[in-house]
């Protein structure tokens, strides 16, 4: 039987993942073209079987409905059939979820009911938002812990689909429920992992003041636990707590370069500086290699340096990408074999989880942006060096030459 780890594939997956994507690439239409369910009009369902006394008789059933075809061809028609296929998946997996059943069925229920009030939501189904939240907040009261991580999983990822759309305080009140929730239990590692991705999700957002406020309100929880695991899972944790944290501050950074030389760090002060995590073996690190070039050879000049950070396996692949490249700036990479990859000493201190990671310093070796990739970099040098110096020399030509030659009068 799928535990909630391994479950990513079923026939509900399927059909979760076509209604998406039916509700996302139709055509627009005219209002009244799109059918709404009347708030007092009866819910259509297809007839539940008889008995539905475990997960795999539920998983049969929604193979089942999942295989019927519409009544129609058309848009209206398909969308009533997701709508009946996602109501009946709820209806069957609260059926089972009432029964007593084992904490792995009662978790799998749960995710199904979830799955399909959500799908609901996205084909606004009338009451399915209100519906969804009040089924979220049940799980999360759950006794048992692997209900309540359904809930947190829900609440979480609704969540971020709305987090661009929401004010300060709904964005506030979003992490303050994820801490709640997981302070209000024992330390689990499934919590440990759940606050990694909550804290990459606001990273990418350049929200780091909210991944900053989760971490010191959950690292206590967390180090106070005696489990093994989560000791383990500590050190990343607090190398991302201490790369939240850097905004402001200075960056410490110590260790060889490819060429065997121990890095010189303060020799880089009174220069901007983008310290590029990075691997030949990533295809995005790849794909900003030519933008970093060119923001080197429009800033170097006037005070741009680069230092790259390699997660490379052998300093082979490292040397043979930077001569193909032909890239100037110098790269830092271990001596011990047993430090390379994602245990580069660098990468492990600031808890690095993903790549490309580029790290933006100013020239009072202050951090000033956790994602200096493509447009942001281009602006942080903007804003920090001004314009880049070719593009400086050729506006002074152009005014040279045009007080040099005024324009003929017309009088």
């Amino acid at each position: 039987m799928p535990s909630l780890k391994s479950f990513c594939f079923s026939a509900l997956s399927l059909l979760m993942l076509n209604s998406t994507a039916f509700a996302q690439e139709k055509a627009p239409v005219a209002a009244e073209a799109t059918p709404k369910q009347s708030e007092t009009a009866p819910v259509e369902t297809f007839a539940l079987p008889e008995t539905i006394d475990d997960f795999e008789q539920l998983i049969a059933f929604v193979e089942e409905i999942d295989s019927l075809e519409p009544t129609g061809s058309g848009e209206r028609e398909m969308i009533a059939h997701q709508r009946k296929v996602a109501r009946t998946v709820v209806a069957a997996a609260e059926t089972l979820f009432a029964k007593k059943i084992s904490d792995e069925d009662a978790m799998q229920s749960v995710y199904f009911k979830l799955q399909g009030l959500h799908i609901l939501q996205e084909l606004d189904e009338p009451k399915a938002s209100e519906l969804l939240v009040k089924a979220i907040e049940v799980a999360l009261a759950d006794k048992r812990s692997d209900v309540r991580a359904v809930g947190t999983k829900f609440m979480v990822e609704s969540g971020f689909a709305q987090w661009d759309t929401w004010d300060e305080e709904e964005k506030a009140g979003l992490i303050d429920r994820i801490i709640q929730v997981v302070s209000s239990s024992e330390p689990e590692g499934s919590q440990v992992d759940l606050v990694m991705k909550v804290v990459g999700f606001l990273s990418q957002k350049n929200s780091e003041v909210y991944a900053r406020q989760l971490l010191s309100k959950l690292m206590p929880h967390f180090q106070s636990s005696q489990d093994p695991q989560i000791q383990q899972m500590l050190t990343l944790l607090e190398g991302i707590e201490r790369r939240m944290n850097l905004p402001g501050g200075t960056m410490k950074l110590s260790g060889t370069l490819l060429d065997g030389s121990e890095l010189d760090w303060a020799s880089y002060r009174g220069k901007v500086v983008l310290v590029d995590f990075s691997a030949t073996w990533c295809p995005p690190c790849r794909a900003e290699v030519p933008h970093v070039l060119k923001m080197y050879q429009d800033y170097h000049d006037k005070g741009f340096e680069v230092l790259g950070i390699s997660l490379d396996k052998s300093p082979e692949e490292a040397e043979a990408y930077i001569e193909q490249m032909k890239i100037p700036w110098p790269t830092m990479f271990s001596k011990n074999p047993a430090e390379r990859f994602w245990k580069h000493p660098m990468a492990v201190y600031y808890g690095v989880t993903g790549i490309p990671l580029a790290i933006l310093v100013d020239r009072d070796g202050k951090v000033v942006h956790l994602l200096a990739r493509g447009e942001n970099l281009s602006r942080e040098l903007r804003r920090l060096l001004g314009e880049p110096v070719a593009r400086s020399q050729q506006r002074t030509d152009a005014l040279v030459q045009q007080v040099s030659n005024p324009p003929a009068s017309n009088k």
